[in-house]
């Protein structure tokens, strides 16, 4: 076989053969294609991340879990808790992260029909990673806090995302076990940085953590009461000038860095 008759190699076993952390959507290639990635990752110290659409069935996506692809899904790509079981066993099996992005409404329950809150408990009690945002809907806190403290006891997790002014119910969502995303709107005052201290300390003495993502610059002295608080600091602004008292600490911040479990996908991504 000469150089112009070899097959060509795809650019995603290129990135895998690298040791890349990959992640892909499950439309960008074929199966063969994402299992042979999947096992050259985790061969070269990579991880392949793969979004979920649907587009594969259950048992070929537990082969891809099985090889060490870490599986992102949802409400609209599998909202089957029977395959959502066995996808968290496959991860399980293949030392990979399953996190399941929970997007729609959360029913209450009726007479004889399982509430939706009951759903997201017994598949975080499943080893699945259960991510909450309400953007679009309120969640309720309460609930919110019974799921967290049902994760932590299985050792998974819920990431939630709140918008919106911060609420008292927050610090107990964070001592029951949940990482909580917000954004720097929860500082516009001195009473919304007083409940985002006090968030902070919670999930700091429960193992967990608050993620602040901060579109603005802030005071030096707020980034240092936050970082003493033990919150994430996510800056989307550019560093501040090398002579300012405000790039020391903003370095201190960027340095703590977060793992891959306590996001969906991206850890700039803000549902």
């Amino acid at each position: 076989m000469n150089e112009q008759d070899a097959p060509e190699i795809s650019d995603l076993l290129i990135r895998a053969e690298q040791g890349l952390e990959i992640t892909t959507r499950d439309d960008q290639d074929e199966f063969t294609s994402f299992l042979d990635a999947a096992k050259i990752s985790r061969r070269n110290g990579g991880r392949l991340r793969l979004v979920d659409s649907g587009r594969f069935n259950v048992f070929e996506l537990e082969w891809l879990a099985e090889a060490g692809a870490d599986v992102y899904t949802s409400d609209d790509a599998r909202p089957n808790r029977a395959e959502l079981d066995l996808l968290a066993q496959a991860c399980c099996r293949g030392e990979a992260v399953i996190a399941y992005l929970h997007r729609g409404t959360i029913s209450e329950g009726e007479a004889d029909v399982p509430s939706s809150w009951a759903f997201l408990r017994e598949i975080g009690r499943s080893r699945v990673d259960v991510h909450l945002s309400s953007r679009e809907r309120p969640r309720d806190l309460t609930s919110l806090t019974g799921l967290a403290d049902a994760c932590r006891k299985a050792g998974t997790r819920l990431v939630y995302y709140h918008h919106g002014r911060p609420e008292s119910g927050l610090a107990a969502l964070a001592r029951a076990g949940a990482w909580i995303h917000l954004s720097d709107e929860t500082l516009g005052d001195a009473e919304g940085a007083s409940v985002l201290d006090e968030v902070a300390r919670e999930a700091s003495a429960a193992g967990t953590g608050v993620v602040l993502h901060l579109e603005r610059r802030l005071p030096v002295e707020t980034v240092g009461d936050l970082l003493r608080a033990g919150a994430f600091l996510l800056f989307k602004t550019l560093p501040a000038d090398r002579q300012s008292q405000s790039r020391a600490a903003e370095d201190q911040a960027r340095k703590k860095k977060l793992d891959r479990r306590s996001y969906y996908l991206y850890a700039t991504f803000l549902p």
